[in-house]
């Protein structure tokens, strides 16, 4: 069974492939060596990598990859945002990126998701969310 975990950031980012070169950037600049491979864009609102922590020989990922899909656009991801916070309790309408991570496998790579959510909280004051625990998310 996979597990996912959300991220409504307010972004200012136009483009899906652009937002995740940046947020790529910035994890690759903040902590270890990162293996993973596109998943592509496949739409100018929406793009997709599968990645994972390097192994130190460089020869691949230590734990299972991870898929990292960034969503830009107000209108593109309304209806998420509504249904996760319907009376915006949680301050989250209006936001403009949503950056979802997905779990699968036997081996998740747990360091890597927190490394992530590190990062879209500096670069765009996310706001985490799944579907079993809401907002009240402890990991």
């Amino acid at each position: 069974m996979a597990y996912r975990l959300s991220f409504f950031c307010r972004s200012g980012e136009e483009r899906g492939d652009e937002a995740l070169d940046r947020l790529l950037d910035h994890l690759l600049e903040s902590g270890g060596g990162l293996w993973g491979e596109w998943s592509g864009p496949f739409e100018d609102w929406v793009a997709a990598f599968r990645l994972g922590t390097g192994s130190s020989d460089g020869l691949g990922a230590v734990a299972d990859l991870l898929t990292l899909e960034v969503h830009v656009g107000v209108a593109e991801i309304a209806e998420r945002v509504i249904d996760a916070s319907p009376d915006d309790e949680w301050g989250i309408w209006g936001s403009d990126l949503l950056a979802t991570v997905t779990l699968s496998g036997d081996n998740p790579d747990w360091a890597l998701v927190h490394r992530i959510w590190a990062a879209v909280a500096d670069l765009w004051g996310a706001v985490p969310w799944d579907e079993s625990s809401g907002f009240e998310i402890v990991l």
